[in-house]
């Protein structure tokens, strides 16, 4: 979860209104894919960290994706990330904090869980809020 914040941390201010999350996934003690959210318009971080574990030629089946933020539960801009875990393979996700936004807000944890895959929340979650407090600010009621 330290290295997901830490890739979130580094693209914050770049991100737009969208927050500054950071993805590893793992598997077997092994990083597959790193991503952090993009520009907007760009993917976000778990889509991103799916996409270099498989140009690296992984497999994502019965790997842990670690994320700073709640997956995206919606298409706006860009593709659901947790749609796009659910098609990749990955058996875990774990999450710092939920998504406060009014169209997720725990409605990518629901998706993921329906699919079968075990969502942990709450790792991390004190450094999340530290590194995301003003993006919070901005997007909870």
């Amino acid at each position: 979860m330290i290295q997901a914040l830490k890739l979130g941390e580094e693209v914050k201010g770049t991100t737009g209104d969208n927050p500054w999350v950071g993805c590893v996934i793992i598997k077997e003690d092994q990083i597959l894919g790193r991503g952090a959210t993009q520009p907007p318009g760009g993917f976000h971080a778990e889509a991103a960290a799916i996409s270099d574990a498989l140009e690296k030629g992984h497999s994502l089946e019965g790997s842990t994706l670690y994320c700073s933020v709640e997956p995206c539960s919606f298409k706006g801009r860009t593709p659901s990330c947790a749609e796009a875990i659910v098609r990749s393979g990955i058996r875990r996700v774990v999450a710092a904090i939920r998504d406060p936004h009014p169209k997720v807000n725990g409605e990518g944890f629901r998706i993921l869980k329906e699919a079968g895959i075990s969502v942990i929340e709450g790792p991390g979650a004190q450094q999340a809020e530290v590194s995301l407090q003003e993006w919070l600010d901005g997007h909870r009621s």
